[in-house]
């Protein structure tokens, strides 16, 4: 595990901050392709990236601490800490505060983001195995196991590397998302094919994470799941049966 690479006087260079960094940077380029193809200014990509950066990293920081409210050391700005749907709450309402101010129809811009935000998940993911921050999952004797005894939050326990299964399994939802674009274009059909993919994906990597269970024998993330994958399937079905629909442009 690295959880820094090095430091530059009073600076110190975290690995899961180069990954998000590089996570934002692959998301702007991929929404700015996305942009030019919908016919919109592929420029507005820079700033949509930085306010979904902004919001997703305050609201993955504000649920955590909601989560872990009162335990010693938990405030706003201290220490690690971060919850990924609390991110895509933040990151999303900041993405709608700039698609308003750029007038970009709220439908379009959610489909525009869908395959994007799936690219930043898988690349965030990377970050957090090589910081090894806690998010590995439960013992196993798997061959695949592995230990995180440098880690962020280490353990000399093997276990399953679900970051790893996330990354993959994230890299494959971002390629069928990528591919589908020209074919559901119904507004909110391809974000909503997002949420179904990404809350199967993350109801089913929760059965082999360290997390305790909340409701129902599920975790609190399994049950945004299934909420996400409820939203997202009527959402899909739009967007077959329109159907017919004119193909992007190319670049």
């Amino acid at each position: 595990m690295y959880p820094t690479l090095g430091s530059v006087g009073p600076f110190t260079f975290y690995s899961w901050g180069l990954m998000a960094a590089i996570a934002v940077v692959f998301a702007g380029i991929f929404l700015a392709i996305d942009l030019r193809q919908r016919g919109l200014d592929p420029s507005n990509a820079i700033e949509i990236v930085l306010a979904a950066a902004i919001g997703g990293f305050l609201g993955a920081r504000i649920y955590y601490v909601v989560e872990h409210w009162g335990e010693p050391g938990e405030g706003l700005f201290s220490g690690s800490g971060l919850v990924w749907y609390g991110g895509v709450a933040g990151g999303v309402i900041a993405v709608i505060l700039v698609a308003l101010w750029r007038r970009i129809p709220l439908g379009t811009m959610a489909n525009a983001v869908a395959a994007p935000l799936a690219l930043a998940y898988v690349i965030g993911r990377i970050g957090c195995q090589l910081a090894g921050d806690g998010d590995y999952g439960r013992a196993t004797d798997l061959p695949w196991g592995m230990a995180y005894p440098d880690g962020t939050v280490p353990t000399t326990q093997i276990v399953h590397p679900t970051p790893v299964y996330e990354s993959l399994a994230m890299l494959v939802v971002f390629w069928v998302l990528w591919r589908m674009r020209g074919r559901l274009t119904a507004p909110w059909s391809l974000f909503g094919l997002y949420l179904v993919l990404g809350g199967v994906e993350r109801l089913l990597v929760e059965f082999v994470r360290a997390t305790p269970v909340s409701v129902a024998g599920m975790t609190n993330a399994q049950i945004i799941s299934v909420i996400l994958i409820i939203i997202g399937l009527p959402l899909v079905w739009r967007g077959i049966r329109q159907g017919g629909a004119p193909p992007l442009a190319p670049t």
